[in-house]
């Protein structure tokens, strides 16, 4: 009988810019994985596991509602940032002090921000995928400044 743990790791992202990365399984701890370190904020990405194949409908990240959290969910709703969303699967009776490096990839999710809810304790983040479910088209998206100029004023 083994013990099987679950870390989740979420990265804030567009190009090559990263915005943050968050780790919610080491308490405390900034921590390194694949080469990059991760901070430990209190998340929860919900439907990534155990959802239908090809629906992210229900994929969703739930955070406290702190100031920075509340800023950054909305720079990345109105600047159409990327959202990758990873959990991995090890064996929990081994080192609980940093990621163990065998530990399996069990699920990913790359999406942006599609709806910021929430009360005044918790934040509700909905991710959506940028490609159409169906067919291999994208989906007419969003124009914001970033990706068309700003326009001029007067």
């Amino acid at each position: 009988m083994s013990n099987r743990a679950q870390s989740q790791y979420l990265r804030i992202y567009s190009g090559a810019t990263t915005y943050l990365r968050w780790q919610s399984y080491y308490v405390g701890q900034t921590v390194t994985w694949e080469s990059n370190s991760w901070s430990y904020f209190p998340f929860v990405g919900n439907g990534l596991i155990g959802g239908s194949v090809g629906n992210d409908a229900d994929v969703s990240i739930s955070v406290p509602a702190t100031a920075a959290a509340i800023s950054l969910f909305e720079s990345a709703l109105n600047e159409n940032h990327l959202i990758e969303l990873r959990v991995y699967e090890f064996d929990s009776r081994l080192s609980q002090v940093i990621p163990q490096s065998g530990q399996l990839l069990i699920g990913s999710f790359v999406g942006e921000v599609v709806g910021v809810s929430g009360s005044f304790s918790v934040l509700e983040v909905s991710l959506g995928s940028s490609l159409a479910p169906i067919g291999a088209q994208a989906p007419p998206r969003k124009y914001t400044s970033q990706l068309v100029g700003a326009p001029i004023r007067l």
